[in-house]
């Protein structure tokens, strides 16, 4: 009787090591298909702050326009480090693939986006990275 509990305890413990080890894989696959896209913006000194609330409003209705961005996030510059060469505002888009990416650069939503923007745009920074 002794043997077998100990067996079944055995054999619990090694059911439960082989799911987590085989959860953090499945995690570390997901983040191998997670592709980030960070925009980064400087408006003109002539952009009023109504034109950028347009901008800023039509950057985030993009994902329901959009259905390949898998997640969107956006901030504003606070760093005390003053090390954000004028840019301002911070756009990530999350995507699951290049081929996600690649569907949304031509999207019409979003070179809709793009025409608004240009006018008041004075500078920008993209950045594309797969999570790790």
């Amino acid at each position: 009787m002794k043997f077998t509990k100990s067996l079944f305890s055995l054999l619990l413990l090694f059911a439960i090591l082989l799911v987590s080890c085989s959860t953090n894989q499945s995690k570390k696959m997901e983040n191998a298909k997670t592709l980030r896209h960070l925009v980064f913006f400087k408006f003109k000194d002539s952009a009023s702050p109504e034109e950028i609330k347009v901008i800023n409003d039509a950057f985030i209705a993009l994902p329901e326009s959009i259905p390949v961005i898998r997640d969107f996030e956006w901030g504003l510059n606070n760093s005390p480090e003053n090390l954000n060469q004028d840019l301002t505002h911070c756009y990530m888009v999350t995507f699951s693939s290049e081929a996600d990416r690649e569907i949304y650069l031509p999207h019409p939503s979003h070179k809709a986006f793009v025409d608004k923007l240009t006018p008041i745009l004075d500078k920008v920074v993209v950045l594309d990275y797969f999570a790790k």
